[in-house]
């Protein structure tokens, strides 16, 4: 009992640490390029150096961080195109993953409206940082109805490449104030399993029109 409770207790360090981290990168606390000195962070976040590894480790993997074997950990410099490429692969792996969604029960349906309640409590109450983890979740959650669990996997460690650019889009009151509308018409869409409104509904959600545009030549691209 005693080791179980132990693996309770490291679990919820390292997922602390993970999210202030994450927090912290995407809200700008942590620039570009700087370095992650453990032993100071492990202490700001009252954690342990081997959560805090852990919870750095997921984030390099995530694109987040990079890691220098001799070094040490880094936050993630974005060179100039990546924001229009990753927009671009996230963009084709949402719209196979939308494409192969088994439609839901009323149990997953349900799940989906809690998230979206959420996302409106969040809103309601101008915590912009819980505004974009609730959103994010929701459409995680969305995602995992279709059985590709690779893709998914592979969506999910995009979003949280891209959580700068979706964290910015908190900022604009027109978008939130639009969100939890376009979710419930998400989640009625797929009550209805009508696929073609499920797409329609998710591209003016994600994008605010239609399709997301093809990638420039790199001589002309740019952030």
């Amino acid at each position: 009992m005693g080791k179980v409770s132990e693996f309770g207790r490291r679990a919820g360090a390292m997922h602390g640490a993970l999210d202030r981290l994450r927090a912290m990168i995407v809200l700008g606390e942590l620039s570009p390029g700087e370095q992650i000195r453990q032993q100071d962070m492990a202490d700001a976040l009252g954690v342990s150096r081997v959560p805090l590894r852990e919870a750095m480790n997921i984030l390099a993997d995530q694109g987040l961080l990079v890691h220098h074997r001799n070094s040490g950990y880094f936050v993630a410099r974005r060179p100039a195109g990546s924001v229009a490429q990753i927009r671009r692969m996230l963009y084709l792996l949402e719209n196979e993953l939308i494409a192969t969604i088994d439609w839901p029960e009323a149990e997953p349906l349900e799940q989906l409206r809690t998230l979206n309640q959420e996302v409106e409590v969040a809103v309601r109450g101008n915590d912009l940082q819980r505004v974009s983890d609730s959103n994010r979740n929701f459409h995680l959650a969305l995602y995992r109805l279709s059985p590709h669990s690779l893709v998914h996997q592979e969506v999910e460690r995009l979003w949280a490449r891209l959580d700068p650019v979706f964290s910015a889009k908190m900022t604009r009151p027109e978008y939130i104030q639009r969100m939890v509308e376009e979710h419930a018409l998400i989640i009625q869409a797929l009550a209805g399993r009508d696929r073609a409104a499920l797409r329609r509904v998710i591209d003016q959600h994600r994008y605010g029109q239609g399709p997301v545009p093809a990638l420039t030549p790199p001589e002309a691209s740019g952030d």
